[in-house]
């Protein structure tokens, strides 16, 4: 039996596009990020504003205690605490009913009953309204790496609302200055507690 005779010119023909390929392969993977890749925009650096407050002479325990204290008095429950790291996680699930949008709802709904001559009356507008919201806040207390003794604390909040027939109907994160100043100005009395040992 005799094999079949190939030029040699091809295989390395052959050999010279595969490294072809692979070179090209290789060069396309190494593509650089852009240079504002990481960059934030105004917009996250003013929420990081808005949800940041500092504090000094009192100790990062003391403020993850006030902190606590604090989301307790407004409802939330504590689901978990990591002092050494410095992390703090609360939820609670509040009404996420608006009046108006049940009635306006409510009102569509008897529309659509009536101009279907009862036939097709589900109720989809009612049901789809909002119901309850589960709210997550998550609180980080870091030191100051460019002032001594002070530490800076972050507080995110996000929330969950349900539709009456339990489907999600929104998902957010929450940017309202005012309710984060609202928080800060409790915690602020509270540390300021803490601070004196009251």
């Amino acid at each position: 039996m005799t094999s079949p005779i190939t030029p040699r010119g091809s295989d390395r023909s052959s050999a010279r596009v595969l490294f072809a390929a692979f070179v090209a392969a290789i060069l396309a993977a190494c593509q650089t990020l852009p240079e504002d890749a990481f960059r934030l925009n105004e917009s996250a650096l003013e929420l990081r504003e808005i949800q940041t407050r500092s504090y000094d002479g009192v100790s990062d325990v003391d403020i993850l205690a006030a902190s606590s204290g604090v989301l307790q008095d407004l409802g939330y429950a504590i689901d978990e605490v990591e002092k050494e790291l410095g992390v703090l996680s609360a939820s609670k699930r509040a009404d996420a009913k608006e009046t108006a949008e049940i009635l306006g709802n409510i009102a569509l709904d008897i529309a659509d009953c009536m101009l279907t001559f009862m036939l097709g009356c589900e109720n989809d507008s009612y049901q789809s309204s909002k119901d309850v919201q589960d709210i997550r806040m998550t609180l980080v207390v870091l030191p100051n790496l460019e002032k001594e003794g002070e530490y800076r604390v972050r507080l995110t909040m996000q929330r969950v609302v349900w539709s009456r027939s339990g489907e999600i109907y929104a998902q957010e994160t929450v940017n309202d200055a005012a309710v984060y100043q609202a928080f800060f100005d409790k915690l602020n009395k509270s540390v300021f507690l803490e601070k004196e040992g009251v």
